[in-house]
C-alpha cells in the first residue's frame, strides 16, 4: 500500500512539475533535418533551450521565469518566430516559409500577442515608412507633408492601441506592447504613468512592468536643468571611472552597444564631434549595453570610438540605464562642467551644433 501510495505521489509531482515547466511541440514543413533550433529569451537575449528538428518535428523544454517575449531561431535559416508565452505547453504547426500562417495552441498570452499584431501591424508598418520617407525629403515643405501624414499616421497607432489594450487590461502582453508604445511614441513616454495606471493583475507583473515601473520611478532623472547623479562603473580595462571625475568638462554620456544598428550608425557623428572639440573642454563618456566584452571592444576599435568607456556586460539591464530609465538606444546626455544636464537624446548635426555654441 505504501509503494502505490508512493507512486500516486510521484505522478502527481512529476505532473505538477512538467505544468511548471515551458515546453514547445513543433512540427514544421520545409524544415531541413537535423536544423538546430534554440529558444532565446528575449528579455536576457540568452539561449535556455535547443533541439533537432527531424521530420519538421522538435520539441523543447525550459524553465519560464514569466511570461514574456521569446524567439524560435533555426540555424541556417532567417525566419525567426517571435513568441509571447510563459510555463505553457505549446503546440506549433505549419510551414516555416509561410511563418504569419503557423498556428499555435495551448498559450493564452500568445493567442493575445498575436490579436495584437494581427491588429496593429497594418498600422505600424506604414507608418514607419513614412518616418523613412521623412528622412529622404530634401525640401522643408515636403519634410512638413510627410510630418502631416505620420501625426495621421501616429493617431491612428495610438487609436488602436487604446481598443486592443482595454480588452487585455490584464494582460502582461499589453505591457509589453505599452514598453514598445513608449520607446516609439513621445506622447505615449510622456504620459507613460497614465497609461500603465490603467492595466492591472498580471499586466503590473514581468519584467516588462517592472522596467516601466522603474522608469517612473526615476522619471525625475535627466530632466534638462539637473544634475545628472554621479555613478560609477568599470572601463575596458576592469578599471573603477566615476562620472564625477569627469567635472570641469563638458561631457557627452553616450549609451550605445555594439549590436545597436541606429547606435553604430550614430557613432561617426559623435566621433566628429569629439575630434572637433575635444582640444576644447569636451570628452564623450561611453556607457555600453553590451554582453559579449569582445565585440564591445571589436566595436570601439572598428568605429574609432577613443574616449572612456564602461560597462556591467549586463545588456538590458546595465545598472546605469536602469537607474537612468533608459529604455532604448541610442540615448545620451550632454552634460556642463558642473555635471548640469543642457542637452539630451541629441543626433548628427544637433550635436556639433550645441557645441559650438558653448565651446566657441
Amino acid at each position: 500500500m505504501k509503494k502505490i501510495i508512493f507512486c500516486i505521489l510521484s505522478a502527481m509531482v512529476a505532473q505538477v512539475s512538467m505544468a511548471q515547466n515551458l515546453q514547445i511541440d513543433g512540427m514544421l514543413k520545409n524544415v531541413p533535418d537535423n536544423t538546430s533550433v534554440s529558444l532565446i529569451d528575449g528579455m536576457a537575449n540568452k539561449e535556455i533551450a535547443n533541439a533537432k528538428v527531424v521530420g519538421g518535428k522538435f520539441n523543447l523544454n525550459a524553465k519560464a521565469e514569466g511570461t514574456g517575449v521569446f524567439v524560435l531561431s533555426f540555424t541556417g535559416l532567417t525566419q525567426k518566430l517571435p513568441l509571447f508565452i510563459g510555463n505553457d505547453h505549446l503546440t506549433m504547426e505549419g510551414d516555416i516559409q509561410q511563418a504569419a500562417a503557423i498556428s499555435y495552441k495551448g498559450s493564452a498570452s500568445h493567442d493575445i500577442y498575436q490579436d495584437y499584431m494581427k491588429k496593429l501591424t497594418p498600422l505600424m508598418e506604414p507608418y514607419f515608412k513614412t518616418l523613412a520617407a521623412s528622412n529622404g525629403a530634401t525640401t522643408a515643405a515636403a519634410k512638413d507633408s510627410i510630418a502631416k501624414v505620420a501625426a495621421k499616421q501616429a493617431e491612428d497607432c495610438l487609436m488602436a492601441y487604446g481598443v486592443v489594450s482595454n480588452t487585455y487590461i490584464n494582460s502582461p502582453v499589453t505591457t509589453f506592447f505599452l514598453f514598445q508604445y513608449a520607446n516609439i511614441f513621445p506622447q505615449v513616454k510622456d504620459n507613460l504613468a497614465s497609461f500603465y495606471d490603467k492595466l492591472s493583475g498580471d499586466a503590473k507583473k514581468g519584467a516588462f512592468a517592472s522596467v516601466i515601473e522603474k522608469t517612473l520611478q526615476s522619471s525625475s532623472i535627466g530632466k534638462i536643468g539637473t544634475v545628472l547623479p554621479e555613478f560609477k562603473q568599470n572601463d575596458v580595462n576592469g578599471k573603477s571611472v566615476s562620472l564625477s571625475s569627469f567635472r570641469g568638462k563638458y561631457v557627452l554620456v553616450d549609451f550605445w552597444a555594439s549590436w545597436c544598428g541606429p547606435c553604430r550608425a550614430e557613432n561617426p557623428n559623435v566621433v566628429k564631434a569629439f575630434n572637433a572639440y575635444k582640444s576644447k573642454n569636451f570628452t564623450v563618456l561611453g556607457v555600453s549595453l553590451d554582453q559579449d566584452k569582445s565585440r564591445w571592444l571589436e566595436a570601439i576599435k572598428k568605429d574609432g570610438l577613443t574616449w572612456t568607456h564602461v560597462s556591467d556586460l549586463k545588456y538590458w539591464n546595465n545598472e546605469v540605464a536602469v537607474q537612468f530609465g533608459i529604455q532604448s538606444i541610442p540615448a545620451n546626455f550632454l552634460l556642463d562642467p558642473n555635471g548640469v544636464i543642457i542637452a539630451k537624446d541629441v543626433r548628427g548635426e544637433d550635436l556639433n551644433k550645441i557645441l559650438s555654441a558653448y565651446l566657441k
